[in-house]
């Protein structure tokens, strides 16, 4: 990799670690073995039920088993490590995805509904791979290494949707095949775990654990609460367009292949700009990052109140996608930065939590929606939410840099010092 332009290393990850390359591989399998799930299930649902009006019981198990298990999996992460959950969270998801398979072969409704609540509990630990790749970033990389993590996505939005499709017959049943893959695709990820367990820095804690930081020392922080406040929103802004845009498109007559590909570029935009939106980050904060952020839901909003033709979708969806890219690198880079190394598993399973929340409460309540305000009246409420974050978002980030310039002024030695402590490294 000598080779490559000084300009260039940033964007294939030339220095940033083992450990990460290994983190984007899980995210890649992890997206890819999800993304099966959400996609099959409804149509499964539907199809093994005894009555229509059960057909989303197996999507919502998956959905409420991933918030309840998101706070479990943080607080555990604080006592036993991130490599424990994770593989836990692997081996549940390779047993639910047996489960799925026996009830996709057998019509056997209840069996697939015990399978996709154990994948919703794997559906939990995806969202510590970032956290985990934080800790154990070089110093100074923190933003890239986040931003980095996230190609995993992109790679698993090309990738996956294929070998469902490819995979789907592979045992006569069909979709068994297809969820067969998602145990297999969790199983792929132990040895990530493993390898990365051994590569990686360990604490010098005299034998001792890290203690987690306490919430109450941070609750009242503005970067702990403007960092929980660009997941959520953005998690739930996100998660209600991207339920609505295929109902939205199919009800304006336009034609299946239309919404996948809407579909898809949602998905590219929300991985996609991982290419930079690191190094934005790393040049700007994240508290502006978070504003251009919250700018792009409110134009992607503004487009879908403009009418319900394809060209309105497509830019809608995608702009949705790179605003929750923006706010999601933000609202992390913000809440990491609120504890010192492997000491965050209480801040981040509240944080993770509360985005669960707010994102099953968006999922649920968009067909809704949906069905008394149409599309276009949809990008109502998502306008609304959008514009107050705007707001919200740019006072914080006048504050942060108003503490910018009082912190330039100080003398040298008075200056605060920084929260991040390299060695507090928590042994995973």
């Amino acid at each position: 990799m000598t080779g490559i332009p000084t300009g260039w290393r940033r964007y294939v990850g030339v220095g940033i670690g083992r450990s990460s390359w290994l983190l984007v591989a899980c995210q890649t399998f992890y997206f890819m073995g999800i993304s099966i799930d959400l996609t099959l299930t409804g149509v499964v649902g539907l199809a093994l039920a005894p009555t229509p009006a059960l057909a989303t019981l197996p999507l919502a198990t998956i959905t409420i088993a991933g918030t309840v298990c998101s706070f479990i999996a943080g607080f555990l992460t604080a006592s036993i490590g991130y490599v424990r959950v994770m593989i836990t969270g692997a081996i549940a998801a390779m047993v639910g995805a047996a489960l799925s398979v026996i009830a996709v072969s057998t019509h056997d409704f209840p069996l697939l509904c015990c399978g996709t609540a154990l994948v919703g509990a794997y559906r939990s630990t995806g969202g510590y791979i970032r956290y985990m790749a934080a800790d154990r970033a070089p110093s100074g990389q923190r933003e890239r290494v986040l931003s980095f993590v996230l190609y995993g996505g992109l790679l698993a939005a090309f990738i996956g949707p294929f070998v469902a499709t490819t995979s789907s017959a592979f045992f006569g049943a069909q979709y068994a095949g297809s969820y067969f893959m998602v145990g297999v695709y969790a199983m792929l990820n132990i040895p990530l775990l493993l390898a990365i367990r051994a590569s990686g820095v360990r604490a010098k804690t005299d034998g001792e654990k890290p203690v987690p930081v306490p919430l109450a020392e941070v609750r009242g922080t503005r970067q702990f609460i403007t960092g929980l406040l660009a997941l959520a929103g953005s998690g739930a802004m996100m998660t209600m367009i991207m339920a609505v845009g295929p109902l939205g498109s199919q009800h304006a007559g336009h034609s299946s292949s239309m919404g996948a590909t809407i579909i898809q570029w949602h998905l590219v935009g929300m991985f996609a700009p991982a290419v930079f939106s690191g190094n934005i980050v790393a040049r700007i904060g994240p508290a502006r990052t978070s504003v251009i952020g919250a700018a792009l839901f409110v134009v992607a909003a503004i487009a879908g109140l403009g009418g319900d033709g394809f060209v309105n979708f497509l830019i809608a969806l995608t702009l949705n996608g790179v605003g929750w890219n923006f706010l999601y690198l933000a609202g992390t880079t913000l809440l990491v930065r609120c504890y010192p190394r492997g000491r965050g598993g209480r801040i981040q399973a509240v944080a993770e939590g509360i985005g669960s929340v707010t994102g099953v409460a968006a999922s649920l309540s968009a067909s809704t929606v949906f069905y008394f305000l149409g599309w276009q009246g949809t990008n109502v409420p998502v306008l609304i939410i959008a514009l107050a974050l705007l707001v919200v978002l740019f006072v914080a980030a006048l504050r942060a840099r108003g503490d910018e310039v009082r912190a330039e002024e100080q003398p040298a030695g008075e200056a605060e010092q920084p929260a991040e402590r390299p060695m507090d490294v928590q042994e995973s």
